[in-house]
C-alpha cells in the first residue's frame, strides 16, 4: 500500500464476465510519486539522454553512510491511528552554499520559466526517497483509499452513480465493504440488483468462477454489501473484479459497473511488522529501525509517515531493501533537511507504516504486508541535532556539472525559450 512509486504493469486479459464501465484507478500511491519526484525523474531522464549523447559520459553509484546503534523498543498500540539487519541507505550529505529554495512539494511554481540547472537543483533539494509531508498529500496520508468518481449512466438520462468500496488492498481475513449509490438530480433513486458477483481478474483464467454477493438497500438510499475474497481460495496475491448489474426506471434501463481490488490471502502474506522499533541519528537524519518477520525472502519496499507531537505530518520515507527469511530490521531514513524545513523537534511518531514484496513474475507485482496498526514515538531530538544540508550524491553532482556546462554553452537557457522556434542555442 505504499504510495505510489513503481509501475504496475497492465496486461491484456479476456473480456470479464460483465463488461466493465467503471475503471478502478490503479493505486498510486503509496506507491506513486509526488509532483516534485515526478519532475525530478523527468529531469533525470533528460540528463541521462543527454549524457548518452555526449562523449566520455560515465556513471557511478551513490555511497551509503554508516549508522549508530541504539537499544530496541517495542511499540504500543496506537490510541487512534539478534536480528538480521538490512544495510541503512543513509543519503550522502555535503555542505552546500547558495541556499537553494526547493519547489513546493505540491505544484511546481517557477518550473515553466526556470532554466534546467535551476529547475534540477530546486527539484532535488531532498532525496527522492524522503521528503516533507503535509496534509495536502492525501495519497500518502490515506494510502489505501479508493478514488472512483460519480459517472453518468450509459443511457445519459440524467442518472449518475458511484460504485466503490472502502479500500483497494484487502489482506488476510479482511473483507471488502462495497457501496452503490444511484441518483437522479442529486436524489437517490431505487434500483433492482440484477446480479452482483466477484471474479478473479487473471488473464490466464478466461472463464473465472463467479461468486455472488448481496447488495441491500439502506435508509439513505444507497446499497451496501460485503465481499469475502477468501471464498476464491487464492494461494498468492491476486486481483479480483467486483461486478454489478442494476435496473431502474421500472426495470427498463440497465447499467453495468465494475472495479478491481487486490487481495493477499493469509497464506500469501510475505512478511509482517513485529512492533519492535529503535531510533537514532545518522549523518543528521533520523533513522527508525522497524522490526519485521519475513516469511518470503526478496526485495521489499517499506513506506512510512512521520508526525510531530501535534499530529501534524512532517515527512515520509521509502526504504528499498533485500530481506532474507526470518527476523530483520528495516531502516527508515527521514532526511534531516526535510525535518528541519518542517520545524520538527522533540518526540516524533510514525503512522501509515506499510510495505510490500516486489515480484516481477506476478501481476500484481507487489505482495502486500499488513499495515502496522500501532505507532512508535522516537526519543526527543533538539533541532540542532538534525542536519539542514541539501541532499547530494555523486550522480547529482555529475548532473549539475553537465547542466552548468550546457548553460555556459548557451544551450537551453530557460524553459520558456525551448518553445520558441529557432531560439538561439537550441539543439536542432
Amino acid at each position: 500500500m505504499t504510495g505510489k512509486p513503481r509501475s504496475r504493469r497492465a496486461r491484456k486479459r479476456p473480456a470479464p464476465p460483465i463488461a466493465p464501465v467503471v475503471a478502478a484507478p490503479r493505486r498510486r500511491v503509496p506507491w506513486r510519486g509526488l509532483g516534485a519526484i515526478a519532475f525530478a525523474f523527468a529531469c533525470l531522464v533528460f540528463v541521462v539522454w543527454r549524457l548518452r549523447h555526449e562523449p566520455g559520459a560515465a556513471s557511478a553509484a551513490a555511497s551509503d553512510g554508516a549508522r549508530a546503534a541504539a537499544p530496541a523498543t517495542t511499540a504500543a498500540a496506537s490510541p487512534a491511528p539478534p536480528a538480521t539487519t538490512a544495510r541503512s541507505p543513509v543519503p550522502f550529505l555535503t555542505a552546500t552554499s547558495g541556499g537553494v529554495v526547493p519547489y513546493p512539494e505540491l505544484g511546481q511554481a517557477g518550473v515553466a520559466t526556470d532554466d534546467p540547472l535551476t529547475a534540477y537543483r530546486k527539484a532535488n533539494v531532498y532525496p527522492p526517497t524522503s521528503r516533507p509531508l503535509t496534509r495536502e498529500h492525501l495519497d500518502l496520508l490515506f494510502p489505501n483509499q479508493r478514488h472512483e468518481q460519480r459517472r453518468p449512466t450509459d443511457a445519459d438520462d440524467g442518472v449518475d452513480f458511484l460504485f466503490t468500496a472502502d479500500r483497494y488492498f484487502v489482506i488476510g481475513a479482511q473483507q471488502l465493504a462495497v457501496t452503490l449509490d444511484v441518483r437522479r438530480g442529486g436524489k437517490a433513486i431505487p434500483v433492482a440488483i440484477a446480479q452482483a458477483f466477484t471474479a478473479i481478474a487473471d488473464p490466464h483464467v478466461p472463464d473465472p468462477q463467479r461468486i455472488p454477493f448481496a447488495l441491500a438497500a439502506r435508509p439513505d438510499g444507497t446499497y451496501t454489501g460485503t465481499v469475502a475474497p477468501g471464498a476464491h481460495r487464492l494461494a498468492r496475491q491476486g486481483r479480483i473484479g467486483v461486478y454489478v448489474e442494476l435496473a431502474y426506471g421500472d426495470g427498463g434501463t440497465r447499467q453495468r459497473a465494475h472495479f478491481d481490488f487486490e487481495y493477499t490471502p493469509p497464506g500469501g502474506i510475505p512478511a509482517t511488522f513485529t512492533g519492535a522499533f529503535r531510533d537514532d541519528l545518522a549523518a543528521g537524519s533520523l533513522v527508525i529501525h522497524a522490526g519485521v518477520d519475513v516469511a518470503q525472502a526478496g526485495k521489499y519496499i517499506v513506506d512510512c509517515n512521520l508526525y510531530d507531537d501535534r499530529d501534524e505530518p512532517i515527512a515520509w520515507t521509502r526504504a528499498k531493501v533485500d530481506l532474507a527469511a526470518g527476523r530483520a530490521e528495516v531502516p527508515l531514513v527521514f532526511f534531516g533537511k526535510a525535518l528541519v524545513d518542517r520545524n520538527a523537534r522533540g518526540r516524533l511518531h510514525i503512522g501509515q507504516l506499510r510495505g510490500a514484496r516486489f515480484d516481477t513474475t506476478r501481476d500484481p507485482d507487489l505482495e502486500q504486508m499488513p499495515p502496522f496498526a500501532g505507532t512508535y514515538a522516537t526519543r526527543s531530538y533538539a533541532a540542532d541535532e538534525l542536519s539542514d544540508a541539501e541532499w547530494d550524491s555523486p550522480d547529482k553532482q555529475r548532473m549539475i556539472k553537465f547542466l552548468e556546462e550546457q548553460k555556459a554553452r548557451g544551450i537551453h537557457q530557460g524553459a520558456a525559450a525551448r518553445g520558441d522556434r529557432g531560439a538561439p542555442g537550441d539543439d536542432k
